[in-house]
């Protein structure tokens, strides 16, 4: 879906997408409930949900299993994220369930026209790789701040929260090494682990 407003996708299940499962982009006011989404643990960039340079995104009580994130949070890529300029902002995700060969909630790689305002609760991952990933390189630019997760559980988890600041490739040779993300005000709190390599 690409620049649309009021956009609902409730009570539906979706299975052995070829890449990312439901990508909105340049969209506004988006609401993802109760949906379940399944691709099998070897299948490659079958991310479940990710919103792309898109505000007031909500998604809840949703069960995703897939072979990349669960959840990842876009906003362009290098000079053309930052050029473009539009950033990911105001984004709810609660009573998140979920396993994956990556992570749960990821932020990035792609993220050069910002992040900011992601608020998640009551999120339960399992038999994963990482629950919570930053991902971030320079060339990138854009900023990711203010996101606040909270109640938390991880079961069989290897990597609790990772963030990664040499992350992925970049679209051509014209990207700029100088710019740099700016990472601030990341708040995770209220976190049971059972089993965290």
């Amino acid at each position: 879906m690409m620049n649309s407003t009021e956009v609902l996708i409730s009570n539906l299940t979706f299975l052995n997408s070829p890449f990312w499962t439901i990508h909105p982009v340049y969209c506004s006011h988006v609401r993802v409930q109760n949906v379940t989404i399944l691709a099998p643990p070897s299948s490659p960039n079958t991310d479940g949900i990710d919103p792309d340079s898109s505000d007031d995104v909500c998604i809840e009580d949703c069960y995703i299993s897939t072979g990349d994130d669960l959840i990842s949070i876009k906003s362009g890529w290098d000079g053309y994220g930052i050029s473009f300029g539009r950033p990911s902002t105001n984004i709810i995700i609660r009573r998140l369930t979920g396993k994956t060969t990556s992570s749960g909630i990821a932020i990035g790689s792609e993220m050069s026209g910002g992040v900011s305002e992601v608020h998640a609760e009551n999120i339960y991952i399992f038999d994963s790789h990482s629950a919570i990933r930053i991902k971030t390189s320079p060339g990138r630019g854009g900023y990711v701040k203010n996101v606040y997760i909270s109640n938390m559980t991880l079961v069989n988890v290897s990597i609790a929260i990772r963030f990664s600041g040499l992350y992925g490739e970049h679209p051509d040779d014209a990207y700029d090494p100088d710019a740099l993300p700016v990472i601030e005000r990341i708040t995770v709190k209220d976190v049971i682990g059972e089993n965290i390599k």
